[in-house]
Parts: C-alpha cells; structure tokens; sequence
C-alpha cells in the first residue's frame, strides 16, 4: 500500500505492516491504521463482504515522513531475562519490563522486577534497593528517588493489595509515602508511570483506574487530576476526560508542567489545570512507552518503531530494527538522547541518537 491508500477487504484478510506489526481482520465493520508499505493478503478462503476499511492515514497531524536513528545497547542480555544480575554491558541481566528515568549524572534509574537499578553511561549495571514493589521511577531536583507500586495488605485469599509510594533519598534513606492510598482486590493498583515536577508534586499513570493523581508531598494530600476512572480516549476537562491504559503505561513531563501519556493508540496531553488534548492518534498501540526532551519533542512507540513528535504537530517514524523485543519505556536526558528499555527474548538499555 502506499501513502494515504484505504482498501475495503473481507474478514481474514491478514495486515502486515513494515514495523512487524502483523494483524487479521475479524468480524465487520472494523477499521485497520497501517503504515505506507505494508502488505495486505486476501486468503482464498476469506468470504463475506469486503466492509472492514485498511488505511494508511494513520496519524494526525502535518504529516508524517520517515528517517533513521542511531541506538547503542548500554547494557542487558539479548538473549537472556530471567533473574536480574548485576554486571556490565551484556554480562548483566535485565528482567525488562520496567520504567525508565534519568538522574542528574546521567545514569538510567530504572524498576526491574520491582526492584530499583541503575546503569551507568558506561553500562554498569547495580541494584539501589530492593525494599519495596518499584514500578514507575521519579527523580526530583535535590536527587530523591520516587517509585510506585502497592504492598500486600492481608494473607488471606482472596488478599488485598493498596496502593503506596516509595521514596529512596538522596543519602540513601528508604521510606514509604501515602500507604494504602488506594486499595483493591487484584490487579495493577497503585502501578504506573511517575514523574516529578518542580514544585513538590508526583503524577502517576494510574494503571488500575484509567486517570491522571497528583501525590502533594508537602502536604501528604493526593488528588485526582484527570480522567472519570471509566475507560475512554475522550479529551475535556479534569473527571470529563477518560483514558483507556495499556498495562501499567509510561508518563512524561515537559518543562511546562504538561503531562503526556500514551492511551490505546493516542498521545494524549494533560495541562497542569487538568485539560486533556490528544496529540496525535492512531498510532501503533502495541506499547504504552512514552517520553519528552527539553525541545517539547514528544516519543511514543509500536513494534520496532519510534514515533517523535513536534510541538507543530509533525510526527518523524524512526524503524528500530536493533532488537526484536518490545519497546516497554522510555526516558530523555538534557542532551536529548533517548534511552528505551525492552523486554521479550531479552531485555535490554538502548541509547538512541538521531
């Protein structure tokens, strides 16, 4: 297919995309978002009316071009993600999974499997603590580490999981915030991407209720910044907004305050009011990772594929075809490098320039 082409098929018909992605169609009615080059296959056992509508307009915006990029594997084993060792480069093992942030030296502070780790530039990989469930990663100014996660509150099934904050201080001190902040049953309550502003505030990608909590640490107060809890991808204003996450998704911060979060196949933007705006849509949905440079360039991802996105609205596809594993979270530093983490045959910490 080529740019801005829509076909109508039949069900099983079968979508294979330039970046892996690889779908067939069920059912009726349905509408597939393709990139430029891909392959659409049409079995001879594939009947019934051709109503389901394959495109390559898929994504808002001035338009969309591609290029190319630079990535170097900082550390992770390609081959190997079972439990975690410390070492340099390869040597290491990664679980892989996890969020990614960087400290002001530039080391890549990440969770891996609910502990917190750190690799060096130059690929040394240690763990920093493992007292705690980490799962979003957050570093203020002063270098104070904050994680997300949730604690086991009884041993009886079924048991009850709450929602709880971590923090790993700058001189090494550990301690829990907000315990039990949220509760539930089951699931990913308390899960999700972290950032810190400037101003004394945690945000969280709260997995488990589709919504954006803003954490007060000076005040021990949290409150619900945006999204009603029930699944949607609609923009407005504070609980008119829904978000519809994928897994426990990635969450950015711009020098602005304004956050960024991927939600099914968008990129979707929340004012420090509580204002959601959508981005850009209709991208791939295979990964929830998401990041921000000093520049306002906004990175989302699919399979083997990066998306950069401009302040005016103009999208850059980068392929990234130096591992087969699957883009879980991204991070960028002052210099706008973009780190990604992966996770699948292996796990591993690229470092990508453009």
């Amino acid at each position: 297919m080529t740019a801005n082409m829509s076909v109508q098929v039949p069900a099983g018909t079968i979508v294979s995309s330039p970046n892996g992605d690889v779908v067939t169609i069920g059912g009726t009615s349905n509408t597939i978002y393709t990139q430029a080059g891909a392959q659409v296959t049409v079995p001879a056992n594939a009947t019934g009316p051709a109503n389901n509508l394959v495109t390559t307009a898929q994504a808002t915006g001035n338009g969309i071009t591609t290029s190319a990029l630079t990535a170097v594997s900082m550390a992770g084993s390609p081959t190997t993600n079972l439990s975690p060792v410390d070492g340099t480069g390869e040597a290491a093992v990664l679980w892989g999974g996890g969020h990614l942030t960087v400290n002001a030296s530039g080391d890549i502070v990440l969770s891996d499997r609910l502990a917190l780790r750190r690799v060096t530039q130059s690929g040394v990989v240690t763990t920093l603590s493992s007292a705690a469930e980490w799962d979003g990663v957050a570093i203020d100014a002063a270098g104070n580490i904050y994680g997300s996660g949730n604690t086991t509150l009884t041993s009886t099934s079924p048991f009850t999981l709450g929602g709880s904050l971590s923090e790993l201080t700058a001189s090494g001190v550990y301690q829990q915030l907000f315990a039990n902040w949220a509760t539930a049953s089951s699931g990913l309550v308390g899960g999700g991407g972290l950032v810190a502003d400037n101003k004394g505030n945690l945000f969280l990608a709260d997995a488990a209720n589709n919504r954006i909590v803003k954490f007060n640490l000076a005040g021990n107060t949290w409150t619900v910044l945006a999204g009603s809890g029930t699944s949607g991808n609609v923009d407005g204003v504070g609980s008119a907004a829904t978000f519809s996450f994928n897994g426990t998704p990635d969450l950015a911060i711009d020098s602005s305050g304004d956050l960024y979060v991927k939600s099914l196949d968008a990129v979707r933007k929340i004012a420090p009011d509580g204002t959601v705006t959508t981005v850009a849509s209709k991208l791939s949905n295979a990964s929830s990772a998401i990041a921000v440079d000093s520049q306002g360039n906004v990175y989302a991802a699919g399979v083997q594929i990066i998306y950069r996105i401009a302040a005016n609205g103009s999208m850059v596809s980068y392929p990234f075809s130096n591992s087969t594993d699957f883009i879980t979270s991204m991070t960028t530093d002052s210099a706008g490098n973009l780190y990604v983490g992966t996770r699948g045959v292996g796990a591993q910490v690229f470092k990508i320039t453009f």
